[in-house]
């Protein structure tokens, strides 16, 4: 941990109302390297991902954990296999950092336990056609379009999927 420089925290958030089963939301740190790129790490999972800047990094990791957790849940074992999984002790120092950090944010009321936007969760789980395409496209630019085309080609339609992060400090 003493070459970690946490810049941010967040949820990734799934929703499968056409499955009979759910997933539990996953957390994750951002970690800004000593080269300027940012890390994110999944805590429940141990995955990471990398990118130039922490919404590049998370969208990554979102997608990484989406995939992970479809291919456990579709194709091996299901929840037995995340059981196993997240069993471990290994993330407990990243888990002392992510709570700290919650902590920090909740003086200022931007901790991700009371901000998560359950208008734009509702409006994924209800429609991802080509409207919402449309309107994310238009608020996001080329950034939109790469994650709608990620999200619609790897998780099934019945799955919904998006992530909250809070930036700790300027990157």
């Amino acid at each position: 941990m003493e070459n970690k420089h946490f810049v941010a925290i967040g949820k990734i958030i799934f929703e499968t109302p056409g499955f009979p089963w759910n997933i539990p939301h996953t957390h994750f740190l951002v970690n800004k390297t000593g080269s300027g790129q940012f890390e994110s790490t999944n805590l429940e999972l141990i995955l990471d991902s990398v990118g130039s800047s922490v919404e590049e990094s998370a969208q990554t990791l979102a997608r990484l954990t989406a995939n992970y957790v479809m291919e456990i849940m579709m194709k091996r074992r299901g929840h037995e296999e995340l059981i196993e999984v997240v069993d471990t002790p290994v993330m407990e120092d990243y888990w002392r950092e992510y709570r700290k950090i919650e902590v920090v944010l909740s003086r200022t009321k931007r901790d991700i336990s009371h901000n998560l936007d359950r208008l734009w969760v509702t409006a994924i789980k209800e429609t991802m056609d080509d409207y919402l395409k449309d309107i994310i496209y238009e608020k996001a630019k080329q950034e939109a379009e790469a994650v709608y085309a990620a999200l619609r080609d790897k998780i099934p339609d019945s799955v919904t999927l998006s992530i909250e992060y809070k930036i700790v400090e300027a990157a």
